[in-house]
């Protein structure tokens, strides 16, 4: 929510920015040198300059024409006033111009702001810190069995989150959500294919029967357990980064 103060201090950057504006604008620059010299410069020099154009074009042409003589009037100040405001109007104009497309882009990139806090939303609300699914990254040893609803919000995540609509328009936030789904698709997949169920319950482990309650396991179960474990680390990692860099992008 905007505050009164936040609002007034605005609008007076804005005025500011239409009743001064800066002259970075070439041809403003030029115009208004032109309009200054023709009020500055006295008759007499004009009158030279002018006999000199007349003269060249009476050189190059072989037509000799004159010019009258010029006297002091209000015609050169009107000129030299009317350039002037001319530059000025043109410079009003063009910094009109720029700040209503910065306008219309501040207001697209709201929009896109907001569509990703939405999305980042329902991405909290389905995929939170203190879910079954993070707690089995960050805190499970995968040589020891787990229940099968642990997986669950990773499980959705893969399955859901993979879509047009689930596509985050800051390209930051996507290339986060990206590297995290492609780490959880890995883990799951790589878990699913090393886990079977222990008997008729809902228990699940990564160990084969055969070595169960085993002191040692064969070469092949510890690299299997330990690439679980790491695997897990990591994606637990790469969500609490992500829910970071949303907070700090989206400002919630």
């Amino acid at each position: 929510m905007i505050s009164k103060e936040e609002l007034k201090e605005l609008a007076i950057t804005r005025l500011k920015k239409y009743l001064f504006p800066d002259f970075t604008n070439k041809l403003t620059w030029f115009v208004v040198t032109v309009g200054g010299a023709v009020i500055l410069t006295p008759t007499a020099f004009k009158q030279i300059f002018y006999n000199w154009l007349v003269d060249t074009f009476n050189l190059n042409y072989g037509v000799y024409s004159t010019f009258a003589e010029l006297d002091s009037s209000n015609s050169d100040y009107i000129l030299g006033f009317s350039l002037i405001a001319l530059a000025l109007l043109h410079n009003v104009a063009n910094r009109y111009f720029i700040y209503k497309a910065g306008d219309i882009a501040e207001l697209e990139a709201e929009k896109s702001q907001e569509a990703d806090r939405k999305l980042f939303d329902r991405f909290l609300t389905e995929f939170p810190s203190n879910s079954r699914s993070l707690t089995l990254l960050k805190e499970h040893d995968f040589g020891n069995s787990y229940h099968d609803n642990n997986t669950d919000e990773i499980d959705n995540f893969v399955d859901t989150w993979n879509t047009a609509e689930t596509e985050f328009l800051d390209e930051g936030l996507e290339a986060a959500r990206k590297e995290l789904y492609e780490k959880l698709h890995t883990f799951i997949y790589k878990l699913s294919q090393s886990s079977g169920y222990i008997g008729n319950g809902p228990m699940l482990s990564a160990v084969p029967n055969a070595y169960r309650g085993e002191w040692e396991w064969p070469d092949f179960v510890d690299t299997r357990i330990n690439e679980l474990n790491k695997l897990g680390t990591e994606c637990y990692g790469l969500h609490q980064q992500f829910i970071t860099l949303g907070r700090r992008k989206l400002k919630c």
